[in-house]
């Protein structure tokens, strides 16, 4: 069974984040453009140094006891000189703690690094590691001829790629994988399941969303829509789940006609993969088969108006690199791609993560 971590109202998480928003901007206001800008900017000089520490899993070594960074040198086969820097540099910002005598131990930051529940420790190795990174560092190629980056640097579109490189597939896998269980929690507490009879995961990969509110709606059937390539993964993480019996595997393609019965239809970061005519297609297609009146919900970011702080603006830069015509959205954009699709926009559902739920119904 998905064991949910229990997290903050909305409202209060809503409350403190404006807050908090409100003594930064205060707080930089304080001094000159070019030292709040200089700040911002040594991010940069963080970014390697964790991949370092998730790549060679110090977490994990240091899981029982502390050790000194020889000791975690001679485990991982590094240069311990070397190593206490990156180290050092990592705990100077709150990940890991350092002592006296080179001495690390973890911190609450620092398990997030373990593999487990709510790890970060794959979606740093994918986004942090050399595929990833390249991209990102060709990014001006995108902005000088709009043209991927991702495709440019590497000849082929992101999923043909990974495809190909079966270890880079790995690594991509999991990493979305800890992604949503982290978004997990956020979504299934505001939205209410119940009454359901059938929910489709349209997309739904190996079913971990699905899975995760069939165990909390009883009485209610699954079906799991997905590429005939998962479907051995997917009867395998159901079955591991104990929800065999209520959980069927439909292998299609959203990008072709196919045929689903429900009354309550998910896509999880489906759309914001694709350009707007595939995300039409996306969306006629499951039209012809979505009867009046049942419902739709995206999960997915939402692009706030100009100048609001927003996780989203800054994942779209990810998509900008990475997919071709992949970007996130706004909500006046979604509205767009439902109307032309048959769709309409009931609500849009804030979360305490970065996804909000949009709730559509078939016109």
């Amino acid at each position: 069974m998905n064991k949910i971590q229990k997290l903050p109202p909305y409202r209060l998480v809503q409350t403190l984040g404006n807050f908090r928003a409100l003594i930064l901007k205060l707080h930089r206001s304080l001094f000159p453009g070019s030292v709040v800008l200089y700040e911002q900017f040594q991010s940069f000089w963080m970014l390697q140094p964790l991949y370092i520490a998730a790549e060679l899993n110090i977490a994990g070594l240091l899981r029982e006891k502390p050790l000194t960074a020889a000791e975690l040198a001679i485990r991982t086969g590094t240069d311990p000189e070397a190593l206490y820097r990156v180290l050092r540099a990592l705990s100077s910002s709150g990940i890991f703690k350092e002592s006296d005598a080179r001495l690390f131990k973890l911190n609450s930051r620092s398990r997030a690094l373990l593999d487990g529940e709510g790890s970060m420790r794959n979606m740093i190795i994918h986004h942090l590691g050399a595929v990833n990174w390249s991209a990102a560092g060709n990014l001006m190629h995108t902005v000088k001829t709009g043209e991927n980056a991702f495709s440019a640097l590497f000849g082929s579109d992101i999923y043909p790629y990974l495809q190909q490189n079966h270890e880079e597939m790995q690594k991509f896998e999991k990493s979305m994988s800890d992604l949503s269980a982290l978004a997990l929690e956020p979504m299934i507490s505001r939205y209410d399941f119940s009454g359901f009879k059938t929910i489709a995961d349209i997309g739904g990969g190996e079913g971990f969303l699905l899975s995760a509110i069939l165990n909390i709606v009883a009485g209610a059937k699954g079906i799991l829509f997905d590429l005939p390539e998962n479907s051995g993964k997917a009867k395998e993480f159901i079955s591991s789940r104990g929800l065999s019996e209520k959980i069927f595997f439909q292998a299609g393609s959203f990008l072709e006609p196919f045929s689903l019965e429900a009354d309550l239809y998910i896509m999880k970061n489906v759309l914001h993969n694709w350009n707007d005519a595939l995300c039409s297609r996306i969306l006629e297609n499951l039209g012809k088969t979505v009867s009046s009146g049942a419902k739709l919900l995206i999960l997915e970011m939402v692009v706030p108006g100009p100048s609001v702080p927003s996780y989203a603006k800054l994942v779209d830069i990810q998509m900008l690199a990475t997919m071709p015509g992949g970007k996130e959205r706004t909500k006046q954009e979604f509205e767009v791609l439902l109307r032309q699709s048959g769709f309409r926009l009931n609500r849009v559902i804030p979360t305490i993560a970065p996804l909000a739920i949009l709730e559509t119904v078939r016109e």
